[in-house]
Order: C-alpha cells, then structure tokens, then sequence
C-alpha cells in the first residue's frame, strides 16, 4: 500500500499533494464537530492537525506533509469562518515545526518517538511566538504546559499512528 502510494506521488505529484491538503483541512473541521470535554475543544485534546502531516511525511513524502503543515490552518480557519487569525498563524508555525523536526529526525534513523521531540519544539516555537508578539491573551508558559497538559491524548495517538505507520513501512522496505 505505501509503495503505491509513493509510486503515485512520483508519477503525478499534484494529485496526492491536493488529496493530502484536503485531508489536512477536512480532518479537524470533523473532530471539532464533536463537543468539548470539560470545556476544553476536542480539538486542543486530539490535536487532529498534526496527525495529516505526520502521515503524509511517513507515507509519502515530505513536501505533501510541509504543504499540508503549512497551509491546512489558513485554510480551515477560512472554511469554519472562525475569526482568530492569531490561531492561523500559531498553528501553521507549530505544524512546520513539527514536520521539519520529524523529517529530520526521521531521516536520522529516530524511531516513531522522534513524534515527542517534534510536538515539544512545536510548543516551545508557539510559546516563543505568543512571547514575542503576544498572541493569545496568556503567559507563553502558561500556553505551553496547558497545551501539552490538554493535548496529552493527541499526543498518544500520534506516537501509535507513528509506531504503526512506521513498522508498516518498514515491512514493504520504504523506510
């Protein structure tokens, strides 16, 4: 299945890429249909915009997932309507961050735990950003243990789809 998804980006890679935004844009809109737990949005709970990227750069390619990274926020705050532009930014920094940060750990050998270091930077990028440009209405701190403190389960989710994605992979030799 994953060489044929490869073969298919090789031979005509527009499709797969669009295919891969659309995904990346699609996904969170459905998971934040579901209602919040204790007050907190699924969302910021599953964190469902990383999971698209990480797929996409372990079964396709990087440059799907630095696409999908870098414009899924934009383009999901557009469709939902949601007027927090700070978000756009906040997010579409946190996903590139992340996705560079597991391509290059990834292309170093690091196993599917390559996911921890990628999520920390990506907060530690966000919490340096709502410090230099004062982003969100909270402490830099404060975003970075509370996102990390909600985003726990996503963060589990995206160590198993690393894990298996990557043992499949490894099975058809793609990586």
């Amino acid at each position: 299945m994953i060489h044929l998804i490869k073969h298919q980006y090789k031979n005509s890679p527009v499709p797969i890429m669009l295919v891969t935004l659309l995904a990346a844009v699609l996904f969170p809109i459905v998971v934040h249909l579901g209602p919040p737990v204790q007050g907190i949005p699924l969302g910021a709970i599953l964190l469902p915009m990383f999971y698209v990227p990480l797929l996409a750069f372990i079964l396709i390619d990087k440059v799907p997932a630095l696409v999908a990274a870098a414009l899924s926020p934009l383009l999901n705050f557009l469709i939902s309507g949601n007027e927090q532009w700070s978000l756009v930014i906040l997010l579409s920094l946190e996903l590139m961050v992340f996705t560079l940060v597991i391509s290059y750990l990834f292309s170093k050998k690091v196993p599917f735990w390559a996911v921890v270091p990628g999520i920390l930077l990506a907060k530690v990028a966000g919490a340096g950003l709502i410090l230099g440009f004062g982003l969100l209405p909270l402490p830099p701190v404060s975003y970075f243990i509370q996102s990390l403190y909600n985003g726990l389960p996503g963060i589990l989710i995206l160590l198993l789809l690393s894990y298996l994605f990557m043992e499949k992979a490894k099975k058809e030799h793609m990586l």
